[in-house]
């Protein structure tokens, strides 16, 4: 089992108390960086893998196999643990090491836990409430669009879909014990607390 653990921000009070329940009951915990180390300290012994920042791509193929096989080790005779800032589901180091560990590794099951990323974060630094709609880039397509409070997410899906969509994905409630999710048809009409995921499969 490989648990990719969310650190949150940078302020230890904004773990979460799942995160760091977590972090005490893994049995090996990797970490991409100093920062993440410091806050993941208080709670187990955390091991730095090293990630560098240069442009030889092979070489950066060659690292991240590495990383994934040292990983998948780890979660194939244990619980093991990867604690990223941020969330580890949104622009996160975690999101690529998941993917050579399923391509890889397809018998580690992988589960995440949610934490405070930087889009609630810079909302409460900046003062700015995120009341309407936005655009985050990092400056590659837009292929995701997230659609919040999709009462009717058949007819968004439909519309979607004319602009390119094509994989559909409705979650009712999450993370509570009502929590569904739907994917493939989308049903007429879901409740307020509803959110639907399109993307372009084709890219």
């Amino acid at each position: 089992m490989l648990i990719g653990i969310s650190l949150g921000p940078g302020d230890p009070e904004l773990l979460t108390f799942k995160a760091a329940s977590a972090l005490k009951n893994c049995t090996r915990v990797f970490v991409p960086g100093e920062m993440a180390a410091e806050l993941a300290r208080p709670y187990c012994r955390p091991e730095l893998l090293q990630f560098p920042m240069i442009e030889d791509k092979e070489e950066l193929e060659r690292i991240w196999q590495m990383n994934a096989d040292t990983v998948a080790a780890a979660a194939a005779s244990g619980c093991a643990g990867f604690a990223c800032i941020g969330d580890v589901n949104t622009f996160s180091t975690f999101s690529h090491l998941e993917r050579v560990i399923r391509q890889n590794h397809p018998q580690v099951e992988i589960q995440t836990i949610p934490g405070v990323g930087v889009l609630p974060a810079l909302a409460s630094r900046f003062a700015a409430p995120l009341e309407g709609s936005f655009e985050v880039s990092d400056g590659s397509p837009v292929d995701t669009i997230i659609r919040i409070k999709a009462t009717r997410p058949k007819k968004l899906a439909e519309e979607l879909r004319a602009a390119g969509y094509d994989d559909f994905v409705l979650g009712t409630m999450l993370c509570t014990a009502e929590e569904r999710i739907i994917t493939g048809e989308m049903p007429e009409r879901s409740d307020y607390f509803s959110v639907l995921l399109a993307r372009r499969r084709g890219r």
